[in-house]
């Protein structure tokens, strides 16, 4: 095994199964140990970045970032009560700015939770860099007896663009979204959440007309009704400040051997998780000709298609490409070159450009530089340890250690407790009466005959030359015997049909995937909120 395979772990993370069952890792009592251990792990060294130490690029970003935070989270509700000094730790989790289920929702609230317990301040980054997929959201309909799960718009559908850049096209689509979900849903859960949050939504797009933003806001400012204490941020703007641009570059210009460590770590991650695909959990980074490809996305504010970024040195410069339309020279060749270059590259947002990390890199810089603890739910944590190999190897440093939170509620609706064991068990009877009808024969004397019969030809000894007659023997007793349970065979089609009938509407019910809007908004506040300070 490779030195990088050993630094890699099969991690067993599942999803709950059952209602009100969380997932911690390590457990949340032991939330505030893990922020000193990380606390002190941060004393033992620091890094270069092209003539910026990382204990000040550090503070810079964390400064910066704090001071956007209050900003941005102060344009649509009351900030949370801190007079946190600037050395006081940082707690940050993120995700994209869309509707969740309640177990991605509940990383806020442990977020917030460990606020308390380690006296802390926290911050939720809007990971609006992704591309938004689909505007239409699945909602059960119809009745516990007999449900269905269909798909209600909340904007025009168009090709996927990132957060940052979707606006709400079709703002009449986007107002009746809320009365049409409440509607839906509403013969299962009386009181759905969506009548209290969609308003929200709806004065937020109001006032920007973004998307994601909209939808963030109305979340963010129902947690803080309901006592949550965080700060939020798009990563956007995280990524238009110096220090981002300075970290960036680092990578960017010694992008070889990032992209060597890279493919590394990730043949080590396929090889320990025993992953067959060269795309999972992303594809390898690309050498086509003299360029490399890197662990970014670029587009500009005309043509928002993300397209990956490759990169080449000449001379004593960077250059930066989608491999279409843009190409941008940035002088890295002294530090003084990639501090001036930083400062140019936070300016580009004005001109309509777009440089935007994908996952790794988020994660990467979320936790070397800006958190002192970051909060994953179970993919961001599988696809992490990727990160921990490259931040050993291309930096040299332990990384530090996060949270793995999620937790499972399902909606409030009666269903039966129908299990795909209990339609294997009829299926495992149908095969036995047409291949061991034996086992269900009665007193029956023609039967006990017919059994009989197949019990000596099984026992027969026979030269090679008899075993085909023995087969179609025991063959045709079969079809005899198996004859004389046609009427068991047709009760066991009906209830196995029913059983998969069953099984499938409460599949529908049973889901955890469904978003937290659709849920009794006073349950929901009180079960995620105990959850996220219970001691596992």
């Amino acid at each position: 095994m490779s030195e990088t395979a050993s630094w890699i772990a099969y991690k067993r993370w599942r999803a709950p199964r059952e209602d009100g069952e969380v997932l911690f890792d390590p457990p949340l009592a032991d939330g505030a140990a893990l922020l000193e251990q990380n606390l002190a792990l941060r004393q033992q060294g620091d890094l270069d970045l092209a003539g910026c130490r990382l204990s000040t690029l550090r503070a810079t970003a964390r400064r910066r970032m704090l001071a956007e935070a209050r900003r941005y989270t102060a344009e649509y509700r009351d900030l949370p009560d801190s007079h946190a000094a600037p050395d006081t730790p940082l707690i940050l989790a993120g995700h994209q700015p869309e509707l969740v289920h309640p177990g991605v929702w509940f990383k806020n609230f442990v977020l917030s939770s460990l606020v308390q317990r380690a006296a802390a301040q926290a911050v939720n980054l809007l990971i609006d860099n992704d591309a938004v997929k689909s505007v239409g959201l699945r909602v059960p309909t119809g009745t516990a007896a007999d449900p269905v799960a269909i798909s209600v718009d909340m904007d025009a559908q168009v090709a996927p663009i990132p957060y940052e850049e979707r606006q709400v096209l079709d703002h009449a689509v986007f107002e009746s979204f809320g009365a049409r979900v409440a509607a839906a849903v509403r013969p299962l859960v009386r009181h759905p959440l969506i009548g209290d949050f969609w308003p929200l939504a709806t004065t937020a797009a109001a006032a920007h007309g973004n998307l994601g933003r909209a939808l963030a806001a109305a979340r963010h400012t129902l947690e803080g009704r309901w006592g949550l204490s965080t700060l939020e941020l798009p990563l956007s703007r995280v990524c238009e400040e110096w220090a981002f641009c300075q970290f960036a570059l680092c990578l960017l210009r010694d992008a070889a051997r990032f992209q060597e460590i890279h493919n590394s770590a990730l043949a080590a991650y396929r090889q320990v998780n025993r992953v067959r695909s060269h795309t999972h959990p992303v594809p390898d980074l690309l050498r086509q000709d003299d360029w490399l490809e890197v662990p970014f996305w670029l587009w500009t504010r005309t043509d928002p298609t993300r397209r990956p970024v490759f990169v080449r040195r000449e001379a004593s410069a960077v250059v930066i490409t989608d491999r279409r339309r843009l190409r941008i020279a940035l002088p890295v060749g002294t530090d003084e070159d990639v501090a001036r270059s930083a400062e140019r590259m936070g300016g580009w947002r004005a001109q309509g450009i777009r440089l935007r990390p994908r996952a790794l890199i988020t994660t990467l810089y979320a936790r070397l530089v800006l958190s002192d603890v970051f909060i994953h739910g179970i993919g961001g944590a599988k696809y992490d340890q990727l990160t921990d190999a490259i931040v050993r190897q291309f930096f040299g440093v332990e990384p530090p250690e996060y949270i793995v939170a999620t937790a499972t509620l399902k909606l409030p609706v009666p269903r039966r407790s129908i299990e795909l064991a209990d339609v294997a068990r009829v299926d495992q009877m149908l095969r036995e009466l047409r291949y061991h009808p034996e086992l269900y024969v009665d007193g029956d004397a023609a039967a006990q005959s017919l059994v009989a019969a197949k019990r000596r030809w099984i026992a027969q000894q026979t030269l090679p030359y008899e075993r085909r007659a023995r087969h179609a023997e025991v063959e045709r007793i079969n079809r005899q015997l198996f004859a004389l349970q046609q009427q068991r065979y047709k009760q066991l089609l009906v209830e196995r049909n029913e059983l998969r009938a069953l099984w499938r509407k409460q599949t529908i019910l049973n889901s955890r995937e469904y978003a937290f809007c659709l849920f009794p908004g006073e349950t929901l506040r009180t079960r995620l909120l105990e959850l996220s300070r219970q001691e596992p």
